[in-house]
């Protein structure tokens, strides 16, 4: 079963392939969360803290939305995920095609 607070996420649901889901308190406390010692990177030469940050450049601290919350939640500071980058074009999740994508300019 599931529980939507939103009739969009019915409508959601329905690009879904497969739901994977866990009871660790996002039911109860509401509140996702990311351990970085679980994400595997398979690409040789890039480092989990490379995969934090561009996940947090890839989300909007302004939509506050559980998913950009729990990203913004491991770095360090997560002022650092903006620093330095200017936006060129952001496209948000949508659950038909699975992804987000940030396209910015590296001042570095």
């Amino acid at each position: 079963g599931a529980i939507t607070k939103r009739m969009t996420a019915i409508e959601e649901m329905d690009g879904m392939d497969v739901l994977c889901s866990d009871k660790t308190g996002t039911l109860t406390l509401n509140k996702l969360t990311v351990d970085k010692n679980l994400i595997e990177v398979f690409a040789k030469g890039i480092y989990k803290d490379t995969v934090v940050l561009m996940a947090a450049r890839a989300s909007r601290t302004k939509n506050r939305d559980s998913i950009d919350v729990a990203i913004f939640g491991i770095l360090v500071d997560p002022k650092e995920a903006r620093a330095d980058i200017q936006e060129v074009h952001f496209l948000p999740f949508n659950p038909i095609d699975k992804r987000t994508a940030l396209t910015y300019i590296d001042g570095q």
